[in-house]
């Protein structure tokens, strides 16, 4: 969800309240409230910040084609003011409902947009949530070496991150992929790289599952 810092538009404070609740009606009807009065008062980034929430409550109804549009406005509004930040979330998000459809083509292409909008800003969350995401779907296709490669280009433009969360994540999904190459010395070893960085980082899922792939090596 798009940080709230310094809001001034009530009824956006209230719909993202709203929102993290679960109550995703009311949080609908409250965004629709705050983007008139946002683009009544020209504060165009609460106004692609409204649409990127409405989004996710659409999101989270399943209602996709209206979550992408609202994903689309957003991005829209942020690029008018040069918010790459907020450009490169947008992009995430929409890739991320493509993805939940299936379309690779078409996810893969938001993912991209939103690697190179997060890398103008330094957004390492976002850069690697991306290259993880690209990784993860083409591990599903069987693409494994692939993978590997948007795996490397994250873990190369992490080398000096200390975002250990998403660190943790490109190495189990890189083990995961030197797995299914039958490299298991070199996915063992990241499967314990992906631990080492989960346990910084608090990552519990990814602990237990690299884990979990290290115990099915020594079985």
């Amino acid at each position: 969800m798009e940080k709230q810092n310094n809001l001034k538009n009530p009824s956006l404070l209230e719909a993202n309240k709203l929102l993290n609740e679960g109550n995703y009606d009311a949080a609908i009807e409250l965004f629709k409230k705050s983007i008139d009065n946002s683009i009544k008062d020209r504060r165009i980034k609460e106004v692609g910040m409204a649409y990127h929430n409405m989004g996710i409550a659409y999101d989270n109804q399943r209602k996709y084609d209206l979550a992408i549009d609202c994903f689309k406005k957003a991005l829209d509004y942020h690029k008018t003011i040069d918010n790459y930040r907020g450009v490169s979330w947008a992009y995430f998000s929409i890739g991320l409902i493509f993805g939940q459809l299936n379309n690779c083509r078409e996810m893969i292409h938001y993912f991209k947009n939103a690697i190179n909008f997060g890398k103008k800003v330094q957004d390492e969350e976002i850069v690697l949530k991306s290259y993880n995401g690209i990784a993860h779907f083409l591990n599903q296709l069987t693409e494994y070496k692939g993978a590997i490669n948007y795996l490397d280009r994250a873990l190369e433009y992490s080398s000096d991150s200390d975002n250990s969360y998403q660190i943790s994540e490109t190495y189990y999904l890189k083990g995961v992929s030197l797995e299914n190459l039958n490299l298991k010395k070199e996915a063992i070893e990241s499967f314990a790289l992906a631990i080492d960085y989960g346990a910084k980082s608090g990552n519990e899922n990814i602990v237990a599952l690299a884990f979990s792939k290290i115990s099915e090596f020594q079985a």
